[in-house]
């Protein structure tokens, strides 16, 4: 049964800005390009930038600054990029995730992954066609995959760990037996970090990510985290201009971001160079793979009072630039360097937005304590990181805000997703002017996003059993019928290929021997003559397998495929 497909309220969308490229076209790095594909994120083919009047800037009395950043600054829009016309953003939600885990497994987590697969979004790459993994599927078996998390912040500032354990687990659980390797990293700016404090987002508030890596690492999994805040002020060359340290590669200034660009560049503890931007670098071939290096943007969804109004997909980026080396990176948000960093490194293989406990309080944040957070049991993915930022903002922060007794009008910094002027707004919206003048497709507009929902304690299918407890979880079957046992429900392996049903009865073939026109539980000579005899239009013959009113070459064919003992 396919989830029910909604679009979200409409909010007026602020058109599209860019910042006036074609003034500062010098200054991207030389070996800087537009990509020219990409998996799954839809390309802009040629964007048109269209004359725009000079850069604007409004100063309204500064309600506080914090790094500079004036509270009450605006920047107007100037040259505008259009997306493609045709472009539509996917968003897909999960409500009722308990917030429990069941062991590793994450069961808000496999709901996602579930309602992604039946969506045509698979997550596993794979030979295998199934609703959860396709030739198109985002990780591989033998992928590097970066994970992004928030952990600047204590408490339940920083993303869940319980969450990040169960993603791990989707991973390491690929059907094709994952033997690549998982990187769980962060920079915290500002703040000394290890991977494992005592006060953590998490049911178990003792349980750190570096507690998630070392029991992986138990199972032989080749996981380690790479703590990037270490190397926040040393700036280095790409591996392929023959420097080899960890470090921050950085573009030339951007007049218009007031910025730098920068991204990383590491090796991990078992000896993997990584160019965030580049892809896997192979010395011996003296070559980078970028299509084996998955990254996944895990951040908690929460305020942003201190400047920015509302944390969430793009923000995270922070915790991937440096905002040290003279980069003016914090400062530079406002301005659309978040978006300029993703398009530099490619847009995230997976948001995954954890709404489990948010901030919910406008007038505090980005730290958040545990009696400071609000339960809300709800997950967000999204390949398009603006769509699920505008998103969330709009449908799961700001009702939250209200239902905690602050409605609008808020404080500055203004984190009202509704508003074009307002500071979240500002720097969400530079952001996307910057992905989409590079070529990649994003939107802020809630009517060209597509929401589909599921409930990880509900019943997709509707057939009266629990998803918990479903065989067959995407496709009704109340009898919950395995002929053979192997976990799978009947309608479901026939759906997924996994058994074929040529007479179309809803019972596996394994299971019935449908060829066996004689009834001698062997398919032989015997049955041969029947189905020969009964050769030609023939409406309701048992000998017609294939259910085409016609006894030919096809079930000659099926018949033959199934010669000999059935059930073996």
């Amino acid at each position: 049964m396919r989830a029910a497909q909604t679009s979200a309220p409409v909010v007026a969308l602020a058109a599209a800005m860019a910042i006036a490229f074609a003034s500062t076209s010098g200054v991207r790095s030389a070996t800087s390009r537009v990509p020219q594909n990409h998996d799954r994120q839809g390309m802009v083919a040629a964007p048109a930038v269209h004359a725009a009047p000079p850069l604007v800037r409004f100063h309204a009395p500064p309600y506080g600054s914090f790094w500079g950043y004036r509270w009450g600054e605006r920047r107007m829009p100037v040259p505008v990029v259009s997306a493609d016309a045709d472009y539509r953003a996917s968003v897909f939600h999960v409500v009722d995730a308990p917030a429990e885990s069941d062991g590793d497994r994450f069961p808000g987590l496999d709901t996602l992954i579930a309602l992604m697969g039946h969506q045509g979004v698979p997550f596993y790459r794979s030979d295998a066609d199934t609703p959860e993994s396709g030739p198109d599927g985002i990780v591989g078996a033998d992928d590097v995959v970066v994970v992004k998390i928030n952990y600047q912040w204590g408490e339940r500032g920083g993303t869940n760990v319980d969450l990040l354990r169960g993603l791990v687990r989707r991973i390491v659980d690929h059907p094709d037996g994952f033997v690549g390797e998982i990187v769980v990293c962060e920079n915290a700016q500002f703040v000394s970090i290890n991977f494992d404090r005592p006060e953590n987002n998490a049911e178990n508030i003792g349980l750190s990510p570096h507690d998630v890596v070392a029991a992986f690492q138990d199972q032989s999994i080749a996981i380690s985290h790479f703590n990037w805040t270490t190397m926040r002020f040393t700036e280095v060359a790409e591996y392929a201009d023959g420097d080899d340290d960890d470090g921050y590669v950085l573009l030339p200034y951007d007049a218009a971001l007031n910025g730098r660009v920068s991204y990383p560049k590491f090796t991990t503890a078992y000896g993997t160079r990584i160019s965030l931007r580049n892809g896997v670098w192979d010395p011996a071939s003296g070559s980078y793979d970028r299509s084996h290096l998955r990254f996944v943007n895990m951040p908690v969804l929460k305020s942003h009072h201190a400047v920015y109004g509302i944390t969430s997909v793009v923000k995270n980026y922070m915790g991937v630039v440096t905002g040290g080396l003279g980069t003016n990176s914090h400062n530079a948000i406002a301005n659309g360097l978040l978006g300029a960093a993703i398009a530099e490194v490619h847009p995230a293989d997976l948001n995954i937005l954890d709404c489990i406990w948010v901030n919910a309080n406008p007038n505090t944040g980005p730290a958040t304590t545990y009696e400071g957070a609000t339960r809300r049991d709800e997950l967000v993915a999204s390949l398009d990181p603006v769509a699920a930022d505008i998103w969330a903002a709009t449908n799961i922060l700001v009702p939250a805000f209200v239902q905690n007794g602050f409605p609008p009008p808020w404080a500055p910094p203004n984190p009202d997703p509704a508003d074009p002027t307002s500071v979240y707004r500002n720097y969400l919206d530079h952001s996307l002017a910057r992905l989409l003048a590079a070529g990649w497709n994003a939107t802020n507009d809630l009517a060209k996003i597509d929401v589909y929902t599921w409930s990880a304690g509900g019943d997709v299918d509707q057939d009266g059993v629990p998803d918990t407890d479903d065989n067959c979880p995407y496709d009704a079957n109340p009898d919950q019928m395995d002929c053979d046992g192997d976990g799978i429900g009947d309608v479901c392996a026939i759906a997924q290929g996994l058994q074929a049903d040529l007479n179309g009865n809803g019972i596996p073939d394994a299971c019935e021997c449908p060829a066996d026109l004689d009834g001698n539980g062997a398919v032989d000579g015997a049955d041969l003559g029947v189905l020969l005899g009964a050769w030609g239009p023939n409406p309701g013959h048992a000998a017609d397998l294939d259910l085409d009113c016609t006894v030919g070459g096809a079930d000659l064919g099926a018949l033959l495929g199934a010669w000999g003992s059935c059930g073996g």
